[in-house]
């Protein structure tokens, strides 16, 4: 029993010093000891190697492409916003079209009067 208060009293005053002479709070602390063991961890597994050399071969990779210039970005862009607008247009007047004229006007009144006589 009196190990058991001497263990609580040190883990106490342990928690009171970290409290006061470290600046950050203890949950950073908890949380930086266990992204630390993780990284251990990915170490001795391989696995930093593994992304390493991933990110290695990515940088290569892209080295190797070609990228547009200012005026070739510049038509594409107007070429993709001239595309979205006439794909919105269609949508918009297909939508009217078939959801307000042809639904609500035609087969509504058609049903509506068929119903009624």
């Amino acid at each position: 029993m009196n190990e058991t208060n001497n263990n609580v009293s040190f883990i106490n005053r342990l928690l009171d010093w970290l409290s006061e002479h470290v600046p950050l709070p203890l949950s950073w602390i908890i949380g930086g000891v266990i992204l630390l063991i993780i990284l251990i961890i990915a170490k001795k597994l391989g696995w930093l190697d593994r992304i390493r050399v991933f990110f290695l071969q990515t940088r290569e990779e892209l080295l190797k492409c070609s990228w547009p210039n200012r005026e070739e970005l510049r038509g594409s862009t107007w070429m993709v916003l001239v595309a979205v607008g006439m794909l919105g247009g269609f949508t918009f007047l297909a939508d009217w079209l078939l959801g307000g004229f042809l639904i609500q006007d035609v087969l509504l009144k058609w049903i509506g009067t068929g119903a009624v006589g």
